[in-house]
């Protein structure tokens, strides 16, 4: 006689392909209802999703037309499409408006920290621009040296969340 389990995955552990659970061989009643009830690896899963979005975007960002000029950056380097880190581009990426903004906080701190940041936020045009000397190849191996780190995501959340969330939602 063999028992098959049920499990469940979290909606957000199931927008991605990346992050893979894996399943105990023997499980009591018990432990199926407190895996059931956890929110253990949900910001890891925002991370990633965060990552996954990023080398999307790359992926479009360096298109070029048919004479070899890039399609979706201006000749100043400013982003011409919509950003998943943007308020009218996060749906596109197929992010969520508090996920945009985390992202958008962690590409700014990178914007003020980083000495070649891949994106830089220009404050004066109030826009995003390509880092100087990216192309393709060096923007994906950026993004494979400099993923978006649980750490810096839990960060971010935190400060991008609104009043009532920190008030009534503080043990996230």
């Amino acid at each position: 006689m063999t028992k098959t389990f049920d499990y469940r995955i979290p909606a957000e552990l199931e927008r991605t392909e990346a992050i893979r659970q894996s399943t105990p061989t023997q499980v009591s009643p018990l432990r199926e209802v407190a895996q059931s009830l956890t929110r253990r690896g949900v910001m890891a899963a925002k991370a990633e999703l965060a990552n996954q979005a990023l080398f999307a975007i790359v992926d479009v960002l360096f298109d070029e037309d048919a004479d070899y000029t890039l399609a979706n950056i201006d000749q100043d380097g400013r982003i011409l499409i919509a950003k998943p880190w943007g308020r009218l581009g996060y749906k596109t990426w197929g992010l969520r408006a508090t996920e945009a903004k985390a992202l958008n906080y962690i590409l700014r701190q990178r914007s003020d920290t980083e000495p070649q940041p891949l994106f830089v936020y220009d404050a004066t045009i109030r826009d995003w621009l390509v880092g100087r000397g990216y192309g393709r190849r060096m923007a994906m191996s950026y993004l494979r040296t400099t993923p978006v780190t649980l750490s810096e995501w839990r960060a971010a959340w935190r400060a991008v969340r609104s009043t009532w969330a920190a008030k009534h939602l503080d043990n996230e």
